[in-house]
């Protein structure tokens, strides 16, 4: 029992330290609670039922838990629209770059506000997410003019 309260202590330290907990909804929590009782099995010696609760929670939670993404699946959910000429205008002044501005230039940009602007360096959040938007608008443009 004090190896089961341990392991999960570990896993859920684990989960939060990475960041992956703030994207976990209830099934996700849900089949990491399943996949630590395939755990306990394997650990009482019923490694095939064991395995087999672990394979099936891993499945369950389309193993987003660990990091692994289906090639070729897309989030829909985070698909942004496409930019107008506005929003264009608002990332170049957001982040002080001309409309002639190559990766280069956008990339040294981005940096420098990011930098300045981190969460973790005491910043706004929202104001980060902006000028990383700012940078992937004004990237995703530079890379359609260039085709």
């Amino acid at each position: 029992m004090t190896f089961m309260l341990v392991l999960s202590g570990a896993v859920i330290a684990a989960l939060i330290l990475s960041g992956r907990a703030k994207n976990m909804g209830a099934n996700d929590w849900l089949a990491v609670a399943v996949a630590l009782i395939g755990v306990n099995l394997c650990r009482g010696g019923n490694w095939l039922v064991g395995g087999g609760v672990i394979a099936a929670a891993m499945a369950w939670s389309g193993s987003k838990i660990l990091g692994i993404h289906k090639a070729g699946r897309q989030d829909h959910s985070r698909a942004q629209p496409a930019p107008d000429a506005q929003e264009l205008e608002q990332a170049r002044s957001l982040l002080g770059v001309g409309k002639d501005a190559d990766r280069a230039a956008i990339n040294a940009a981005w940096r420098s506000h990011l930098t300045a602007h981190h969460p973790d360096r005491g910043g706004d959040e929202k104001l980060a997410r902006q000028i990383n938007r700012a940078r992937d608008l004004l990237l995703e443009a530079a890379q359609t003019a260039h085709h």
